[in-house]
């Protein structure tokens, strides 16, 4: 880092720990800093440095501006900050970054989406509140999936089951401790899916996907069964045919979720 740049940022610091400098003066100094510094690393250190302050519109828009910036530590960092300020208007932004390059901001991305959504109210499914389901990330056996598809397969899971009746998403930061207490305070099941994409591959049909779901109790990781699902794609293989592959074995799957609950409840989730 040049002089210049360094003098920026020790700057910052000096500003940041300043009790007399007034906000707004540290808003727009940053704003500014993340906008126009040459140096990535102020850039950085400034996204993350806003989301230390009160939020303003000024200072949002930056940092959504700084999920498209060039270098991915910026991004990542305006990404964290977006998600420690929990501005929900901000998740298009961040939604569109889980398709990055970079498999940092990819991750950050994904964290970011699913806190954000959880921010004030629960994700349920339709009826009355039966089920507290936990979504673990996706495994693979298969060789030709990447770690993006993983990610996209997490979202998508996570979306089919939510048109289920009686479920409610459990947060992603939620204790094992606080499941226990909700599940047993609001008298649910709880439930923790494990899933795989077995095999992906061509055939003379077009592309086969095989997946599998290992239903387990939540907050404990009791066995309560495995579902398994498979689809074909029509077409030869790409990424677009893997992907209509892979959502149309989880559905296949999905199929037999409800009777599975509905079968293991009276077990207990604990």
């Amino acid at each position: 880092m040049g002089r210049w740049h360094l003098w920026q940022a020790l700057a910052l610091a000096s500003l940041l720990l300043t009790s007399t400098a007034a906000a707004n003066g540290r808003d727009d100094y940053l704003v500014r800093l993340l906008r126009e510094s040459p140096a990535f690393r102020v850039r950085a250190q400034a996204a993350l440095s806003l989301g230390q302050l009160e939020p303003t519109r000024p200072s949002l828009e930056a940092l959504e501006r700084a999920v498209r910036d060039k270098h991915p530590a910026v991004r990542v960092s305006a990404i964290s900050s977006l998600r420690r300020l929990e501005s929900k208007e901000s998740l298009p932004v961040i939604e569109r970054a889980i398709r990055d390059g970079n498999k940092s901001v990819r991750r950050a991305a994904v964290e970011a989406a699913a806190a954000l959504s959880a921010v004030g109210e629960r994700e349920r499914g339709p009826g009355r509140t039966e089920y507290l389901v936990s979504v673990g990330m996706p495994g693979a056996k298969a060789e030709r999936v990447s770690r993006q598809m993983l990610f996209d397969t997490r979202i998508y899971l996570s979306e089919q089951l939510l048109t289920l009746r009686g479920i409610e998403l459990a947060p992603d930061d939620l204790t094992p401790a606080d499941a226990k207490r909700e599940v047993v305070q609001r008298r649910l099941s709880g439930y923790h899916l494990e899933s795989s994409i077995v095999t992906l591959e061509p055939t003379s049909g077009g592309v086969r996907a095989v997946v599998s779901i290992i239903v387990l109790s939540y907050p404990g990781r009791d066995m309560r069964g495995m579902l398994r699902g498979a689809a074909t794609a029509s077409g030869r293989y790409s990424d677009q045919s893997a992907k209509l592959a892979v959502h149309g074995a989880f559905v296949s799957a999905l199929r037999r979720l409800p009777g599975l609950l509905e079968a293991t409840k009276s077990k207990g989730s604990l």
